[in-house]
């Protein structure tokens, strides 16, 4: 279930009480904690799949909202995590107090600034494996959180106690509500079944169980409760059971779906010299879920003394080559060519025969002379027989290739036209040594739409993700054997690509195939929209009619456009990457982002947006005579390394050079970088593009004589004690990857924003933003006692000191120390 841009939407979760799939709530930039005062849906038991927090202004905690969620699936994850909670600015705390068991996934909570009582939850209580597969970074310090637990003041009974990460504390969720304890292992259901219409609150624990998945409602220990529920699942239904059953955690008994498709793998079988014979095998692998690897194709170890052992690196090879493939490999086209292509010279003959899967031979991209010592049956220097998808031999006009004697000799290759065999004669010097038998035009071409027209493209509508293309009729001497056109489109940054270049009959090419049906008008001009394509990238495009051929000469007709090139139109840019932020003073921040994954158009400059935030309010409430005080930080971002100036790059050349990350660091860091772009390619496709930022210009302040900059509310301001005041929007435009803020409050938190601007951003607007929250330095004398400290007698062993506070003390004043 998708909620997106108005609460209003939440409404569709009223009397749902299981969400048979996920649940994602997410892209609510206008709202603020008022819009959430009220809602509740106090019967929502269960989730399925995953729960999904996006980007949702103004909502501060899930307590009230669902207070009675009890269980997460997981049957479907959201990359590997069950509960995902991202950028939620105004999130203080999760409040998920009922919820007691995440049955598969893991949990990822990430860049929520405002973010606490993480530090009081073990996940270990809810989540299946007892190993730490939670990612929670990038949320406020726990160090200027007031994480209390309730029963820490000895006015009620505490909380759990358990040990994460060797400390051993007290578990909650806020300072309200405790943690519950796990039940997993010790979970007994005896007694009556209830049926599944009961109301209660409760929990769902499923487990495989005599290959039915069997779900127990559990229902803790109130007043008023009714007996558990079991239920079975076939295919995401419930129904009820007639009895009770006991659920034991065992290892092993998780619910797992594993993709068995075999992949087909390559393997080289060996050839006899002097003719180097290349066979290729394929058979199925054992392991499954593992995408097939490159085929590596390389020559036999029986070779020739004194004759190279493989092409790489040799121009020529000993003496004839023989190339039969008869079944697919992954990839087969690009890995000929990086296994053949550096080949400049055969000193035998050239001999393809019962190669299912070549479509063109252009992997011998620099073979210039095949030179005859022997030959195929005496007097072929090139022999291609039998080879049903072969359609070209070489683009002739980027490739010059010589047969000073000998041969050549086509037969049994439906789909190459003669044309391609006849040009070929032309080049290679061949020509009329060959007679009607040996090129024979009954047997060659036969099945092949040979073209002999051009189509041309009469017109293009271009957008952002989308081409609209139309082309002239076509009209062959028989108009009821045309049957279809075809349209192959690739992305090509360069102007210089060839139809087959990167083809194979195993379906592995680097071109897209759409089909196209015959207009329903014979008059009608045909044409195509060709969908979900990339901003601002260059696609090749061409267009093949498809007709009924026969075996007679003259009737393999067909046509066929050349390749055109043609760009779509730019979009808003994907958000900036990897914000870090540093304070070098107690006035300056110093940002720094990397451009976006998804330009969609030439990157012009960066709106750099910083508003500053109100003091925790909270931090007040905290008893620091029981629990001590810890200070909030202003330290730098851990990625601020070297180079960021000139000195930081000399100090780095005379570093030593870092240690190789180990398998287990690659392994995290590409899975981070994975869910990075993920999360990306999601935000791209998902979120409603913003105004462009000349429309957000309300009221105009100057921060410095060159930059002026818009106020205007960043987040709604949050109801309950104090009403916090609005602070003004400042922004910048910058050119590079990197601004200095300058002129702001010591030791004050400020939230930065950045969008990524290209040249349209006129039309399309600028991108979402991504955004980091950075603390000032303090100042040094800030938080001196002004004026002298004044004292009166208050009783025998007494006195009373009266002082003046700090005017303008580094954040809030929480406690003064007294030593005397």
């Amino acid at each position: 279930m998708d909620i997106r841009n108005d609460v209003s939407q939440l409404r569709k979760l009223e009397n749902c009480s299981i969400i048979e799939g996920n649940l994602q709530i997410l892209l609510m930039f206008t709202t603020g904690a008022e819009d959430f005062r009220g809602l509740s849906f106090p019967r929502l038991l269960m989730i399925t799949e995953y729960l999904l927090l996006f980007r949702v202004y103004g909502l501060e905690s899930l307590r009230d909202l669902f207070p009675n969620l009890s269980v997460i699936r997981g049957t479907n994850l959201f990359f590997s995590y069950a509960l995902v909670i991202f950028e939620m600015p105004h999130l203080r705390d999760v409040g998920l107090h009922s919820l007691g068991h995440i049955l598969r996934g893991s949990v990822r909570i990430e860049r929520n600034q405002e973010l606490c009582h993480l530090s009081t939850i073990d996940w270990g209580l809810l989540l299946p494996d007892s190993g730490d597969s939670t990612y929670i970074v990038g949320n406020k310090l726990a160090e200027e959180c007031a994480d209390v637990c309730p029963g820490i003041l000895d006015v009620e009974k505490p909380c759990v106690q358990t040990s994460v990460n060797g400390q051993l504390d007290y578990r909650c969720w806020t300072s309200s509500y405790c943690q519950k304890g796990g039940w997993w292992g010790h979970l007994g259901m005896a007694g009556p079944a209830c049926g599944c219409g009961s109301p209660a609150a409760g929990s769902l624990l499923c487990r495989q169980h005599g290959g039915v998945t069997r779900s127990v409602l559990y229902h803790p220990l109130r007043r008023g409760q009714l007996p558990a529920a079991v239920f079975s699942q076939r295919r995401g239904k419930y129904r009820p059971l007639l009895s009770s059953f006991s659920v034991n955690r065992r290892a092993g008994n998780e619910i797992c779906t594993i993709n068995t498709d075999p992949y087909q793998g390559c393997n080289l079988g060996h050839g006899l010299s002097p003719t180097l014979s290349i066979h290729l095998s394929c058979c199925p692998s054992m392991q499954p879920l593992i995408h097939p690897s490159s085929c590596s194709l390389s020559h036999p170890s029986t070779h020739l003394p004194g004759q190279p052992h493989s092409s790489h690196g040799h121009p020529s090879i000993p003496p004839s080559l023989w190339v039969p493939l008869h079944q697919c490999c992954y990839n087969l086209a690009s890995e000929l060519q990086s296994s053949l292509g550096l080949i400049e010279t055969i000193t035998g003959f050239l001999k393809i025969k019962h190669s299912f899967a070549l479509v063109s031979l252009s992997f011998f991209k620099n073979l210039k002379l095949i030179r005859g010592d022997s030959m195929v049956d005496g007097n072929y220097t090139l022999y291609v027989l039998d080879n049903q998808n072969l359609q070209q031999l070489w683009d002739w006009s980027h490739h010059i290739l010589s047969i000073p004697v000998g041969k050549m000799y086509f037969a049994f290759n439906p789909k190459l036209c003669l044309a391609e065999i006849y040009r070929m004669e032309e080049v290679t010097g061949t020509k009329g040594r060959q007679n009607k038998a040996e090129i024979n035009p009954r047997t060659n071409g036969d099945r092949a739409s040979c073209k002999t027209q051009t189509l041309r493209f009469i017109s293009n509508v271009t957008e952002s993700d989308r081409i609209f293309l139309k082309w002239e009729r076509y009209r062959p001497p028989e108009y009821r054997d045309l049957l279809s056109f075809i349209v192959y489109y690739k992305e090509s940054p360069f102007q210089n690509v060839s139809e087959y270049v990167g083809q194979d009959a195993c379906g592995a090419q680097s071109w897209n195939v759409l089909d196209v049906d015959l207009p329903l008008s014979s008059e009608q001009e045909p044409g195509v929209t060709l969908l979900n394509l990339r901003p601002w990238t260059q696609y090749a495009i061409f267009v093949r009619a498809i007709t009924l051929t026969t075996a007679e000469e003259g009737r393999n007709y067909g046509a066929q456009s050349e390749v055109v090139y043609i760009r779509t139109m730019p979009a808003a840019p994907t958000v900036p990457r990897d914000v870090i932020s540093m304070s070098n003073s107690s006035s300056h921040i110093v940002v720094r982002w990397k451009p976006p994954t998804q330009r969609n158009g030439n990157i012009v400059y960066y709106l750099v947006l910083w508003q500053q935030l109100a003091e925790d309010m909270e931090l007040y409430i905290n008893d620091y005579c029981h629990k001590g005080l810890k200070l909030p930080t202003s330290s730098a971002d851990t990625r601020f390394g070297f180079g960021d100036g000139p000195e930081g790059e000399q100090d780095a050349e005379e570093r030593c050079c870092p240690c190789r990350p180990t398998d287990g660091q690659l392994r995290m860091e590409g899975e981070a970088e994975s869910f990075q772009k993920k999360f990306e390619n999601f935000l791209h496709n998902s979120i409603t593009i913003p105004r462009a930022p000349k429309q957000r210009r309300d009221v105009v302040a100057v921060t410095s004589a060159a930059n002026a900059s818009s106020a205007e509310p960043l987040a709604p301001s949050r109801p309950g004690g104090e009403p916090k005041p609005d602070f003004q929007i400042f922004e910048d435009k910058v050119v590079r990857d990197r601004a200095v803020l300058s002129r702001l409050r010591h030791f004050t938190e400020y939230r930065i924003d950045i969008h990524a601007c290209n040249h349209a951003a006129h039309t399309v607007g600028c991108s979402a933003a991504t955004f980091v929250f950075a603390r000032t330095m303090p100042e040094l004398q800030a938080d001196n006692i002004p004026g002298n400290v004044t004292w009166e007698p208050a009783g025998k062993n007494s006195v009373l000191l009266r002082w003046e506070e700090p005017r303008n003390p580094n954040g809030l004043i929480l406690k003064y120390e007294i030593k005397y």
